[in-house]
């Protein structure tokens, strides 16, 4: 299960990659295109009549362009049998009642993580996922807090897509917490947006720990232990 997790995230990233360099090539010529409008086989010949007619550079475009779509392709089988081996796990089926988190992001917190009892603590959990806090200080001086530079970032990039889309999808325990930290208690929104991404990786720990199922109400007076302040 972790090599296919693994699998579909570097595929992922290397669809990325290509999009991102079949972009470039057009802006190098004055023309600004997403790159998933150019699968569209229509919206692809609007975009190369805007192009200087040269063989050459049309014939480098289409071969980036035959590698995007492919990854892209390759990118929705394996999100499709991920997800068929994501519903056998039990632990999953209960994480994708967060907001937020769906099967990719549950079965990569799953596969990752392993096993929960690998954590004495939720700061252990946060600092493995790399959202957690430090502490340092230099001999006898004051002890400054920073973000950890340690940790999975592949989970950490997770964590932080899900405390994003809760918030994004407001009216949940999550988006509550958000706006009360940022506009109630002034936290910088990055700030805010990683403390809702060690809420939903606490609640996760929580629910594989105990069994339990998602109840938002939980959510709603968890304490503020690792919360950065502004």
């Amino acid at each position: 299960l972790k090599q296919q997790v693994s699998l579909y995230h570097d595929r992922v990233r290397e669809r990325v990659r290509q999009g991102n360099q079949l972009v470039a090539l057009f802006r190098r010529h004055g023309v600004f295109v997403k790159a998933t409008e150019l699968l569209d086989d229509e919206d692809w010949r609007l975009q190369m009549n805007r192009l200087p007619q040269s063989f050459p550079l049309h014939q480098g475009l289409e071969l980036v362009r035959q590698i995007y779509a492919h990854l892209s392709i390759q990118e929705d089988s394996l999100r499709e049998g991920l997800i068929d081996l994501a519903q056998n796990q039990e632990p999953i089926r209960r994480f994708v009642a967060l907001p937020g988190v769906g099967w990719i992001r549950s079965v990569t917190f799953y596969a990752y993580i392993d096993t929960p009892d690998r954590f004495p603590s939720k700061a252990a959990l946060w600092r493995y996922s790399g959202i957690g806090l430090e502490r340092r200080h230099s001999g006898r001086g004051p002890v400054r807090t920073r973000l950890s530079r340690q940790g999975n970032r592949r989970l950490k990039n997770v964590l932080l897509g899900a405390a994003k889309a809760a918030i994004d999808q407001n009216e949940n325990a999550f988006a509550d917490k958000y706006h009360h930290w940022t506009q109630e208690e002034g936290i910088p929104v990055p700030n805010a947006r990683r403390n809702v991404a060690r809420a939903i990786a606490a609640t996760l720990w929580s629910l594989w720990k105990t069994g339990q199922t998602y109840d938002s109400q939980r959510v709603a007076s968890w304490h503020t232990a690792g919360v950065e302040q502004p």
